[in-house]
């Protein structure tokens, strides 16, 4: 887990009502959102421009899996959470650890694991 400041978390979501849940959810928490992005490409801009504390992510953004980003989150040492409507049986094997919440998503359950995994922005 890494404390953050007012940390800045990336939404990377493509269904917009989605990402707005998810924007005031963290926002209500006091971090600052990036985003929301729709596509992998501007996942990777915002990971590469390295002005994020933390990312939450769909696990498929316009038809591409967010699994090639994972790697350079992991390198910068950034957590992240994976958010999917999709069953657990069908994860890869290298995202069934990972910190995951599922859609529709429980907004309790979701603040409690942005805290656990980002850290309180206060």
């Amino acid at each position: 887990m890494v404390e953050v400041s007012r940390g800045r978390i990336l939404v990377a979501e493509d269904e917009s009502l989605i990402a707005m849940q998810l924007e005031d959810v963290l926002r209500d928490l006091g971090y600052d959102v990036v985003g929301p992005v729709s596509t992998v490409q501007d996942v990777i801009s915002c990971v590469e421009d390295g002005d994020i504390a933390g990312a939450l992510l769909d696990v498929n953004l316009r038809g591409e899996a967010v699994l090639g980003v994972l790697p350079r989150l992991k390198d910068r040492d950034l957590p992240f959470i994976i958010t999917s409507g999709y069953a657990e049986g069908l994860f890869p094997p290298e995202l069934r650890d990972v910190p995951r919440v599922g859609k529709p998503f429980d907004e309790e359950e979701l603040k409690i694991l942005c805290v656990k995994t980002f850290g309180s922005p206060h």
